[in-house]
């Protein structure tokens, strides 16, 4: 999943990266499942997951339920979204020769 692409000459040294991020169901937690460096990509790759959670969910049977469960493009409500952060190229350290 991850859509790293190796750096460019004279590119700024921010750029934004695009977190693929999964609302969990049972209690709330957020998981990052990866990240691109294509916000369309990105984007894309949530709007497939959406669905395809959405299929399997259509195709269990709850006995609590007795409504299906909406598709995507009917609700605002997303289990997978993109986060865009900033990143920053690597900046060395001073390496230091003392023996702790």
């Amino acid at each position: 999943m991850s859509g790293r692409t190796g750096s460019v000459i004279g590119k700024s040294m921010y750029t934004n990266i695009f977190l693929l991020v999964e609302h969990g169901r049972d209690q709330g937690e957020v998981s990052v499942l990866g990240w691109f460096d294509d916000e369309r990509a990105a984007q894309d790759t949530a709007e497939a997951m959406e669905w395809k959670a959405y299929r399997d969910e259509a195709k269990r049977h709850h006995q609590w339920s007795s409504e299906p469960p909406l598709p995507p493009d009917q609700t605002a409500h997303r289990r997978f979204w993109v986060k865009g952060i900033s990143k920053f190229s690597h900046t060395p350290a001073p390496r230091s020769w003392a023996v702790h």
